[in-house]
């Protein structure tokens, strides 16, 4: 499922890197054709519908966040007032349900592991959701702080379901983890270094892609 993501990853790095157009009309139009095209695809690979529902509504956020950061004036009023989670969800509240479902996900007995390594690219892809409101700054720790501490929680889930060597997004080297330093930055200080850590991120992540395609290829043919 995670390689479906790549042509979204590449729009919100890119986006988000200030090498595409921001205008409303461009970016709706883009936005639009990858929702529908993730959706098909989703369908192709015989995922369940709530799988594929708990999917698009993830990406529908991705891009609505992410367009909303680089948008001003009335593109961004546009944008606002009809985001992409209404038209192809019926939904308003991505920045809520996607942490819902997947904190959901993560306990159940024998959870679709595809969804979740998928969950971790939309956090590292930037989502911030619901942990971007001050409602979420508690003594316990600020919204930045329970974002980083639900990833923790959900790399380590995926570490008992998964060999290591299908753990991608992780890049370690001497002990030390790219996706942790990714995850420690908090929502405003990952939109201000956005350009390199997007194409950073992007560049690691389709290599691991292509090595893994590569590698598949190489023993068959995994779906």
């Amino acid at each position: 499922m995670r390689g479906l993501l790549r042509d979204t990853a590449l729009a919100v790095t890119q986006l988000s890197a200030n090498q595409t157009p921001t205008t409303y009309r461009l970016l709706r139009d883009r936005a639009g054709e990858l929702v529908t095209q993730f959706a098909a695809a989703l369908e192709r690979h015989g995922y369940p519908r709530d799988v594929r529902e708990d999917a698009v509504i993830a990406q529908c956020g991705l891009l609505d966040e992410t367009a909303l950061r680089h948008l001003s004036g009335d593109d961004l009023s546009q944008w606002d007032a009809h985001p992409l989670q209404i038209v192809h969800t019926g939904r308003h509240d991505a920045g809520e349900s996607v942490f819902e479902r997947l904190e959901q996900r993560m306990i159940e007995a024998s959870p679709n592991v595809d969804l979740l390594e998928y969950y971790e690219s939309i956090l590292a892809l930037g989502f911030v959701g619901r942990y971007a409101s001050l409602s979420w700054n508690t003594p316990e720790g600020d919204g930045a702080a329970k974002r980083e501490a639900l990833i923790k929680a959900l790399n380590t889930r995926l570490q008992t379901l998964r060999p290591a060597r299908d753990q991608a997004f992780v890049v370690e080297r001497s002990g030390w983890r790219f996706a942790d330093s990714l995850y420690r930055l908090s929502p405003w200080a990952m939109t201000s270094v956005a350009g390199a850590v997007a194409v950073a991120v992007w560049l690691a992540w389709n290599a691991t892609l292509d090595a893994q395609v590569a590698h598949l290829a190489s023993q068959a043919v995994r779906p």
